[in-house]
Protein backbone atom coordinates (compact mmCIF):
# COMPACT_ATOMS: atom_id res chain seq x y z
CA UNK A 1 0.00 0.00 0.00
CA UNK A 2 1.24 3.12 -1.02
CA UNK A 3 2.07 5.93 1.92
CA UNK A 4 -0.19 8.79 2.51
CA UNK A 5 1.42 12.02 2.80
CA UNK A 6 -0.60 14.97 4.27
CA UNK A 7 0.06 18.49 2.83
CA UNK A 8 -1.86 21.22 4.90
CA UNK A 9 -0.35 24.19 3.89
CA UNK A 10 0.06 25.58 0.42
CA UNK A 11 3.31 24.43 -1.57
CA UNK A 12 3.72 24.13 -5.00
CA UNK A 13 2.68 22.04 -7.17
CA UNK A 14 5.93 20.64 -8.77
CA UNK A 15 6.42 19.21 -5.36
CA UNK A 16 3.36 16.84 -5.31
CA UNK A 17 4.10 15.71 -8.87
CA UNK A 18 6.95 14.33 -7.78
CA UNK A 19 5.55 12.65 -4.74
CA UNK A 20 2.76 11.32 -6.62
CA UNK A 21 4.87 10.17 -9.44
CA UNK A 22 7.06 8.35 -7.16
CA UNK A 23 3.91 6.64 -5.84
CA UNK A 24 3.05 8.46 -2.99
CA UNK A 25 -0.70 8.91 -2.11
CA UNK A 26 -0.76 12.84 -1.33
CA UNK A 27 -4.35 14.53 -0.49
CA UNK A 28 -3.95 18.42 -0.05
CA UNK A 29 -6.09 19.71 2.90
CA UNK A 30 -5.70 23.44 3.52
CA UNK A 31 -8.76 23.65 5.45
CA UNK A 32 -7.48 21.45 8.74
CA UNK A 33 -6.58 22.72 12.11
CA UNK A 34 -7.63 22.21 15.54
CA UNK A 35 -9.34 18.88 16.38
CA UNK A 36 -10.07 18.25 12.52
CA UNK A 37 -6.33 18.21 11.66
CA UNK A 38 -5.77 15.91 14.39
CA UNK A 39 -8.47 13.18 13.43
CA UNK A 40 -6.49 13.60 9.94
CA UNK A 41 -3.01 13.17 10.92
CA UNK A 42 -3.57 9.82 12.32
CA UNK A 43 -4.47 8.10 8.81
CA UNK A 44 -0.68 9.57 7.41
CA UNK A 45 2.67 8.70 7.06
CA UNK A 46 4.06 11.98 6.53
CA UNK A 47 3.10 15.98 7.14
CA UNK A 48 4.10 18.23 4.98
CA UNK A 49 3.63 22.14 6.30
CA UNK A 50 5.28 25.53 6.10
CA UNK A 51 4.45 28.47 8.80
CA UNK A 52 0.67 28.39 9.49
CA UNK A 53 0.20 25.11 10.28
CA UNK A 54 1.19 24.38 14.35
CA UNK A 55 1.93 21.20 15.36
CA UNK A 56 1.25 21.03 19.14
CA UNK A 57 1.95 18.02 21.82
CA UNK A 58 -1.59 17.14 21.65
CA UNK A 59 -2.01 17.25 17.98
CA UNK A 60 1.27 14.96 17.55
CA UNK A 61 0.28 12.64 20.48
CA UNK A 62 -3.22 11.58 18.75
CA UNK A 63 -1.33 11.20 14.95
CA UNK A 64 -0.57 7.70 15.31
CA UNK A 65 1.14 5.92 12.77
CA UNK A 66 3.01 9.68 11.56
CA UNK A 67 6.87 9.19 11.08
CA UNK A 68 7.63 11.92 9.37
CA UNK A 69 6.99 15.83 9.36
CA UNK A 70 8.83 18.05 6.62
CA UNK A 71 8.84 22.16 7.27
CA UNK A 72 9.00 23.50 3.60
CA UNK A 73 10.90 26.57 4.45
CA UNK A 74 12.97 27.97 7.20
CA UNK A 75 12.80 27.16 10.97
CA UNK A 76 10.86 24.65 13.20
CA UNK A 77 9.07 27.08 15.89
CA UNK A 78 5.91 25.88 14.50
CA UNK A 79 6.72 22.49 16.02
CA UNK A 80 6.91 20.62 18.73
CA UNK A 81 10.25 19.04 18.72
CA UNK A 82 10.41 17.94 22.28
CA UNK A 83 7.01 16.21 21.61
CA UNK A 84 8.14 14.74 18.20
CA UNK A 85 11.43 13.22 19.66
CA UNK A 86 9.87 12.20 22.43
CA UNK A 87 6.79 10.18 20.05
CA UNK A 88 10.02 9.00 17.53
CA UNK A 89 8.94 11.55 14.43
CA UNK A 90 11.71 12.59 12.30
CA UNK A 91 11.53 16.66 11.73
CA UNK A 92 13.40 17.63 8.68
CA UNK A 93 13.23 21.32 6.94
CA UNK A 94 14.16 22.85 3.72
CA UNK A 95 16.55 25.62 4.86
CA UNK A 96 18.39 26.05 1.30
CA UNK A 97 15.09 26.36 -0.69
CA UNK A 98 14.46 30.07 -0.01
CA UNK A 99 18.24 31.05 1.15
CA UNK A 100 18.45 33.53 -2.27
CA UNK A 101 14.65 34.82 -1.97
CA UNK A 102 15.32 35.61 2.16
CA UNK A 103 18.45 37.65 1.18
CA UNK A 104 17.36 39.35 -1.85
CA UNK A 105 14.83 41.12 0.25
CA UNK A 106 16.84 41.84 3.04
CA UNK A 107 18.67 43.57 0.74
CA UNK A 108 15.82 45.50 -0.29
CA UNK A 109 15.35 46.53 2.71
CA UNK A 110 18.13 47.72 3.82
CA UNK A 111 18.00 49.86 0.23
CA UNK A 112 14.70 50.63 1.46
CA UNK A 113 15.54 52.58 4.89
CA UNK A 114 18.79 54.05 3.51
CA UNK A 115 16.58 55.86 0.81
CA UNK A 116 13.66 56.31 2.50
CA UNK A 117 12.02 54.12 -0.48
CA UNK A 118 8.65 53.95 0.70
CA UNK A 119 8.35 56.94 2.44
CA UNK A 120 9.06 58.72 -1.24
CA UNK A 121 6.70 56.35 -2.69
CA UNK A 122 3.40 57.09 -0.02
CA UNK A 123 4.18 60.67 -0.68
CA UNK A 124 4.20 61.12 -3.84
CA UNK A 125 1.06 59.23 -4.04
CA UNK A 126 -0.57 61.54 -1.60
CA UNK A 127 0.42 64.28 -4.04
CA UNK A 128 3.66 65.29 -1.99
CA UNK A 129 7.13 66.16 -3.52
CA UNK A 130 9.43 65.62 -0.60
CA UNK A 131 12.51 65.66 -2.39
CA UNK A 132 14.06 68.30 0.40
CA UNK A 133 13.41 65.81 3.28
CA UNK A 134 14.96 62.57 1.48
CA UNK A 135 18.77 62.91 1.98
CA UNK A 136 19.64 59.01 1.18
CA UNK A 137 22.45 57.44 2.37
CA UNK A 138 24.67 54.62 0.03
CA UNK A 139 25.46 51.35 1.38
CA UNK A 140 28.51 51.66 -0.28
CA UNK A 141 30.92 52.47 2.35
CA UNK A 142 28.60 51.43 4.96
CA UNK A 143 29.31 49.47 7.63
CA UNK A 144 26.91 46.61 7.86
CA UNK A 145 26.64 43.80 11.14
CA UNK A 146 25.52 40.77 9.78
CA UNK A 147 24.43 38.50 13.42
CA UNK A 148 24.13 35.30 11.85
CA UNK A 149 26.63 35.30 8.86
CA UNK A 150 27.57 31.56 9.60
CA UNK A 151 24.26 31.06 8.01
CA UNK A 152 23.02 30.40 4.75
CA UNK A 153 20.96 33.62 4.73
CA UNK A 154 23.26 35.66 6.22
CA UNK A 155 26.41 34.58 4.38
CA UNK A 156 24.25 35.31 1.23
CA UNK A 157 23.57 39.04 2.52
CA UNK A 158 27.05 38.87 3.71
CA UNK A 159 28.29 38.32 0.07
CA UNK A 160 25.97 40.45 -1.99
CA UNK A 161 26.30 43.56 0.25
CA UNK A 162 30.57 43.47 -0.32
CA UNK A 163 30.72 42.30 -3.27
CA UNK A 164 28.04 43.84 -5.08
CA UNK A 165 27.67 46.88 -3.24
CA UNK A 166 31.24 47.49 -1.87
CA UNK A 167 29.71 47.75 1.69
CA UNK A 168 32.44 47.14 4.23
CA UNK A 169 30.72 43.94 5.81
CA UNK A 170 31.63 42.57 9.62
CA UNK A 171 29.95 39.43 10.73
CA UNK A 172 29.53 37.66 13.83
CA UNK A 173 28.17 34.18 14.40
CA UNK A 174 28.74 31.90 17.51
CA UNK A 175 29.87 28.45 14.84
CA UNK A 176 33.62 29.32 13.14
CA UNK A 177 33.18 31.58 10.39
CA UNK A 178 36.97 32.15 9.82
CA UNK A 179 36.38 30.54 6.26
CA UNK A 180 33.00 32.11 4.75
CA UNK A 181 34.57 35.37 5.67
CA UNK A 182 37.85 34.75 4.03
CA UNK A 183 36.01 33.89 1.23
CA UNK A 184 33.37 36.61 1.11
CA UNK A 185 36.06 39.20 2.40
CA UNK A 186 34.15 40.61 5.90
CA UNK A 187 35.80 40.96 8.84
CA UNK A 188 34.99 38.97 11.85
CA UNK A 189 33.55 40.56 15.22
CA UNK A 190 34.94 39.77 18.24
CA UNK A 191 31.48 39.90 19.86
CA UNK A 192 27.86 40.86 19.56
CA UNK A 193 28.21 43.66 21.38
CA UNK A 194 31.65 44.51 19.45
CA UNK A 195 29.20 44.43 16.05
CA UNK A 196 26.66 46.57 17.05
CA UNK A 197 29.11 49.01 18.47
CA UNK A 198 30.59 49.33 14.97
CA UNK A 199 27.79 49.25 12.46
CA UNK A 200 25.78 51.83 10.68
CA UNK A 201 23.11 48.95 9.62
CA UNK A 202 22.91 45.99 11.51
CA UNK A 203 20.89 42.84 10.40
CA UNK A 204 19.58 39.24 11.83
CA UNK A 205 19.63 36.02 10.56
CA UNK A 206 19.93 33.75 13.50
CA UNK A 207 16.99 30.92 14.45
CA UNK A 208 14.73 31.22 17.08
CA UNK A 209 15.70 29.48 20.27
CA UNK A 210 15.91 30.50 23.78
CA UNK A 211 18.94 31.27 23.66
CA UNK A 212 18.38 33.77 21.03
CA UNK A 213 14.67 35.62 22.69
CA UNK A 214 15.63 39.46 22.76
CA UNK A 215 19.22 38.64 21.73
CA UNK A 216 18.59 42.78 20.72
CA UNK A 217 16.88 43.73 24.03
CA UNK A 218 17.12 47.61 25.09
CA UNK A 219 20.53 47.44 26.74
CA UNK A 220 21.82 45.79 22.84
CA UNK A 221 20.41 48.74 21.18
CA UNK A 222 22.07 51.08 23.48
CA UNK A 223 25.38 50.24 22.21
CA UNK A 224 24.29 50.59 18.72
CA UNK A 225 25.52 53.70 16.88
CA UNK A 226 22.64 56.61 17.13
CA UNK A 227 20.89 56.53 14.20
CA UNK A 228 21.87 53.01 13.19
CA UNK A 229 19.25 51.11 11.45
CA UNK A 230 18.15 47.44 12.34
CA UNK A 231 16.33 44.87 9.75
CA UNK A 232 14.91 41.74 11.36
CA UNK A 233 13.42 39.36 8.46
CA UNK A 234 14.63 36.09 10.95
CA UNK A 235 11.94 35.69 13.97
CA UNK A 236 10.26 38.49 15.53
CA UNK A 237 10.79 37.30 19.22
CA UNK A 238 15.09 37.61 18.40
CA UNK A 239 14.17 41.28 19.30
CA UNK A 240 12.47 42.96 22.02
CA UNK A 241 9.94 45.10 19.76
CA UNK A 242 8.81 47.39 22.52
CA UNK A 243 12.49 47.89 23.25
CA UNK A 244 13.08 49.06 19.44
CA UNK A 245 9.98 50.97 19.07
CA UNK A 246 11.04 52.69 22.28
CA UNK A 247 14.76 53.59 20.68
CA UNK A 248 12.64 54.15 17.10
CA UNK A 249 10.47 57.16 19.15
CA UNK A 250 14.09 58.74 20.89
CA UNK A 251 15.47 58.79 17.08
CA UNK A 252 18.27 56.13 18.57
CA UNK A 253 17.25 53.70 15.88
CA UNK A 254 17.18 55.90 12.57
CA UNK A 255 14.97 53.13 11.32
CA UNK A 256 13.61 49.88 11.36
CA UNK A 257 12.85 47.27 8.40
CA UNK A 258 10.61 44.17 9.91
CA UNK A 259 9.17 41.02 7.71
CA UNK A 260 8.08 39.51 10.70
CA UNK A 261 6.00 40.36 13.84
CA UNK A 262 4.75 38.73 17.26
CA UNK A 263 1.37 38.52 15.99
CA UNK A 264 0.97 37.79 12.13
CA UNK A 265 -0.90 40.71 10.86
CA UNK A 266 0.25 42.63 13.92
CA UNK A 267 -2.80 43.86 16.59
CA UNK A 268 -1.54 45.03 19.59
CA UNK A 269 -1.07 48.70 19.70
CA UNK A 270 2.86 48.85 20.43
CA UNK A 271 3.44 46.73 17.23
CA UNK A 272 0.68 49.03 15.17
CA UNK A 273 2.34 52.09 16.14
CA UNK A 274 5.83 50.21 14.97
CA UNK A 275 4.09 49.25 11.60
CA UNK A 276 2.62 52.77 11.13
CA UNK A 277 6.13 54.40 11.68
CA UNK A 278 7.49 56.28 8.23
CA UNK A 279 10.96 55.28 9.50
CA UNK A 280 9.90 51.84 9.98
CA UNK A 281 9.83 49.60 6.41
CA UNK A 282 7.55 46.35 6.97
CA UNK A 283 6.35 43.62 4.77
CA UNK A 284 4.08 40.42 5.27
CA UNK A 285 6.27 38.24 5.98
CA UNK A 286 7.49 37.40 2.75
CA UNK A 287 11.38 36.54 2.99
CA UNK A 288 10.05 33.35 1.34
CA UNK A 289 8.01 34.50 -0.94
CA UNK A 290 8.89 34.19 -4.11
CA UNK A 291 8.27 31.80 -7.07
CA UNK A 292 11.81 30.06 -7.44
CA UNK A 293 11.95 30.10 -3.44
CA UNK A 294 9.01 28.35 -3.37
CA UNK A 295 9.36 26.12 -6.14
CA UNK A 296 12.27 24.50 -4.43
CA UNK A 297 11.00 23.87 -1.14
CA UNK A 298 8.24 22.43 -2.74
CA UNK A 299 10.63 20.17 -4.64
CA UNK A 300 13.22 19.71 -1.72
CA UNK A 301 10.12 18.72 0.45
CA UNK A 302 9.01 16.08 -1.82
CA UNK A 303 12.86 14.63 -1.80
CA UNK A 304 13.01 14.51 1.79
CA UNK A 305 9.95 12.41 1.86
CA UNK A 306 11.40 10.14 -0.99
CA UNK A 307 14.44 9.41 1.24
CA UNK A 308 12.78 8.78 4.08
CA UNK A 309 10.65 5.95 3.05
CA UNK A 310 13.43 4.68 0.28
CA UNK A 311 11.89 6.05 -2.99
Amino acid sequence: MAERILVCDEIHPDGIELLRGKGFQVDVRLDLSGEGLKEELKKYSAVIIRGRTRLTRDLLKGAGGLKLIVRAGVGLDNIDLDAANELGIKVTATPEATTQSVAELTIGLILSLLRRIPFNDAALKGGKWVKSGSMGRELRGSVLGVIGAGGRIGSEVARIARVGFGAEVIGFDIIDISQRASEIGFRIADSLEGLLRESDIVTIHVPYSPSTHHLIDAKRIGMMKNGALLVNTSRAEVVDGRAALEALRAGKLGGLALDVFTKEPPVDAWERELVGSDRCVCTCHIGAQTVEGQRRASLAAAERVCAFFGV
